[in-house]
C-alpha cells in the first residue's frame, strides 16, 4: 500500500523510510513564505535590476558559505559537497544569461531569476538523467534562496513554541534539511521524495528519523499526535493508548542501547586509539573554521588534521589582511592547547570560486588553475598567508600543508617562500616556530608516484582521498551518477596510499589521511596494516572511528 491509497486506512500511512529511528510527537506542517503574494513593485531600469540580482547572488553565496560550514560539522565533508554545488550554480552561465535576458525584457530581478531557473530546470528534467535531475532539485533550492533575498522574505515560518515536533512538508530542500534544529525536530515526513534525494542522504547522515512519499496529509492534521517508525516505513496518526505504550517501550529500549554504546565510545575518548597489535593512530578532526574547534575537542580529537584556511577568503569581499589571518590562526592555536593543528594553505579554484580573485572561466576547473598553482603564481598572496601562519605558530602547535602538489619543484618553491617569510619576521623581531612542520597533500596520482622524491622534501604527507579518487578513477566526485563507481573501486586508490605511506615512513616522516575514506570503518584495518599514523575525519565520525581502531588487529 502506498501513500495514495491511504483514504481507506485513516490511522496508518506507509512510505519510504530513509533512516532508522522512532519519533512520537505532534505534527507540524512546514509553511514557506510565499514570495508571489507580496505586493510587487514595478521593475526599475534593467541596469538597476541587474545590480539588485548581483547583490542578491553575493548574499546567497555568503549564506551558502555558512550553510556549508554548518553542514561539514553536522554531516561530514562528502554530504556537505551538495552545498559546494549550490555555490557553483550561482555562477551558472546558462542561468545568468537567461536571467539577464529577462531583465533586459523588462522583468524584475526576482521574476527574471525565478523564470530562468524554471526554464533550466525543465530542460534538465526533460533529459531523464539521474545526475541532471539531482541538479534540477539543487537549482530549485538555490533559486528559492535568491528570490527570497530579493523579496525580503524568510524561506520558512518559524514556530514560536519550543515543544519538539514531527515536521511535515511536501518535500524538503537540501538546505532546509541540513539546517533543521535537531533539538526541536523529532523526525520528518514528506508527501513525496526518493531514497536517493539529497534530503534523504542528509537525514541519514544527521540521524533524523525520516519517512518519504507518504502521499499528501490534510493540513487540518496540524497538532495531531503521531508515531513515526522510520525503519518500518509507517506513520500512525491518532494512536490509541495501547499502540502508544508499545511504541514508546520499543523506543526506550532502542534509546537505552544507543546511550550505552555512546557511553562506551566516550569512555575511550581520553585513551590513545591503539590497535590490538599495539599500533597507535592519532584521531584528528577536519574543520572549516574556528567555530568547530570546541566540538572537535569535546568529541576527543587528538588534533586538527585539516583546517580549510579558505574560510577567511570565502567569507570576505576582499583579500583578508595578514592581521586578519593571524588573529584567526592564533585563536585556533590557543584553543587547541598544544595539540597539533594542520593548516592547509589556500585551496581555491575548481569548486571554490571567489569573485575578487578574478580567476578565469575554465572548461575543466578541477584540472585547472587552483590551489598551490594560484599561490605560486601570486607570491604576495601566498606570503601573506605564510607569514600569518608562522606568527600564529608562536602560540600553539601548527603545521603547514600544501594542497594539489604534482612535482618536487612546487614544494621547493614553496619552501623558499616560507624561508623568505621566516627571514622577514626575524628581521622584524616577530616570534614564530622555526621548526614548524612542513607537509603536502597526496591528492594526485603524480604525487603518489613521486612520493619517494617528495618525502625527502617534507615532514609529512596527508592523503586527500576525495581528489585522489576522482583523479585516479577519472570520475567527477560531484556527479551523483558516479558515486557507486568511486565507492566500489577503492583498490587503485589504496595502492597509491600504500606507496606514499612506505615512502614517507622510510624518510622518517608521518602520514595521515584527511579525505572521506578515513571515516570508512570498513577500511580502518587496511590503514592500520599500512601503519598510517593519523586519520582525520569530520567531527560526527570521531567517536565511532576511535572505537573501531581499538577493534583492529
Amino acid at each position: 500500500m502506498n501513500g495514495k491509497d491511504n483514504e481507506r486506512a485513516s490511522r496508518s500511512l506507509r512510505g519510504i523510510g530513509v533512516s532508522g529511528g522512532r519519533a512520537c510527537g505532534k505534527l507540524h506542517f512546514l509553511r514557506r513564505a510565499s514570495h508571489g503574494k507580496r505586493p510587487s513593485s514595478p521593475a526599475r531600469s534593467p541596469r538597476e535590476e541587474w545590480s539588485r540580482l548581483q547583490d542578491a547572488l553575493h548574499s546567497a553565496s555568503q549564506q551558502l558559505s555558512d550553510v556549508l560550514t554548518h553542514a561539514r560539522s553536522a554531516v561530514g565533508e562528502q554530504e556537505a559537497e551538495i552545498f559546494e554545488i549550490h555555490r557553483m550554480l550561482l555562477e551558472d552561465e546558462d542561468l545568468l544569461d537567461a536571467a539577464k535576458e529577462g531583465i533586459d525584457g523588462g522583468k524584475r530581478a526576482e521574476d527574471a531569476i525565478g523564470d530562468a531557473a524554471r526554464g533550466v530546470r525543465e530542460m534538465l528534467l526533460s533529459l531523464n538523467d539521474p545526475y541532471l535531475s539531482a541538479r534540477a532539485a539543487d537549482l530549485d533550492d538555490v533559486a528559492s534562496r535568491v528570490v527570497g533575498i530579493l523579496s525580503g522574505s524568510d524561506e520558512t515560518e518559524q514556530r514560536d513554541d519550543s515543544e519538539p515536533y514531527i515536521l511535515v512538508a511536501d518535500d524538503l530542500t537540501p538546505s532546509e534539511t541540513v539546517m533543521l534544529d535537531k533539538s526541536r525536530i523529532l523526525g520528518f515526513v514528506t508527501f513525496r521524495g526518493t531514497p536517493n534525494s539529497h534530503a534523504a542522504i542528509l537525514a541519514r547522515a544527521m540521524g533524523i528519523p525520516a519517512l518519504l512519499d507518504v502521499g499528501e496529509i490534510d493540513v487540518q492534521k496540524e497538532g495531531t499526535v503521531a508515531l513515526l517508525d522510520a525503519a518500518a516505513g509507517i506513520l500512525t496518526l491518532d494512536p490509541d493508548e495501547e499502540q502508544t505504550a508499545a511504541f514508546l517501550e520499543k523506543q526506550r529500549t532502542e534509546d537505552r542501547i544507543a546511550r550505552e554504546h555512546d557511553r562506551y565510545l566516550r569512555s575511550l575518548m581520553q585513551k590513545p586509539a591503539v590497535t590490538r597489535s599495539g599500533h597507535r593512530i592519532l584521531i584528528y578532526a577536519n574543520i572549516g573554521d574556528g567555530s568547530e574547534v570546541s566540538g572537535a575537542l569535546s568529541n576527543g580529537a587528538d588534533g586538527i588534521g585539516l583546517l580549510r584556511s579558505e574560510f577567511l577568503y570565502l567569507g570576505s569581499s576582499d583579500y583578508p589582511s595578514e592581521e586578519t589571518l593571524f588573529s584567526a590562526y592564533r585563536s585556533i592555536a590557543e584553543e587547541m592547547q598544544g595539540k597539533r593543528t594542520v593548516i592547509r594553505t589556500l585551496d581555491v579554484g575548481a569548486d571554490k570560486q571567489i569573485s575578487y580573485f578574478g580567476l578565469p572561466k575554465e572548461e575543466n576547473p578541477a584540472l585547472g588553475f587552483r590551489a598551490i598553482r594560484i599561490c605560486l603564481a601570486r607570491e604576495d598572496l601566498f606570503k601573506t598567508q605564510l607569514r600569518a601562519i608562522l606568527r600564529a605558530s608562536a602560540f600553539g602547535s601548527l603545521s603547514i600543508m600544501l594542497p594539489m602538489i604534482v612535482s618536487v619543484e612546487e614544494v621547493r618553491r614553496s619552501r623558499r617562500l616560507l624561508l623568505e617569510c621566516m627571514s622577514e619576521l626575524q628581521a622584524e623581531g616577530r616570534s614564530f616556530d622555526p621548526q614548524i612542520e612542513f607537509g603536502i597533500m597526496i591528492e594526485t596520482p603524480a604525487a603518489a608516484i613521486m612520493s619517494r622524491e617528495l618525502a625527502a622534501e617534507v615532514d609529512f604527507f596527508s592523503v586527500g582521498t576525495n581528489d585522489l579518487a576522482q583523479y585516479t578513477l577519472a570520475a567527477d566526485r560531484q556527479n551523483p551518477s558516479l558515486l557507486g563507481l568511486c565507492e566500489e573501486n577503492t583498490e587503485p586508490v589504496l595502492r597509491l596510499i600504500k606507496t606514499a605511506a612506505d615512502a614517507i615512513h622510510e624518510s622518517g616522516g608521518w602520514i595521515g589521511i584527511c579525505g572521506e575514506m578515513a571515516a570508512d570503518l570498513g577500511l580502518t584495518q587496511r590503514f592500520a596494516d599500512m601503519r598510517v599514523d593519523e586519520l582525520s575525519v569530520s567531527v560526527p565520525y570521531l567517536l565511532g572511528l576511535r572505537g573501531r581502531i581499538t577493534e583492529c588487529k
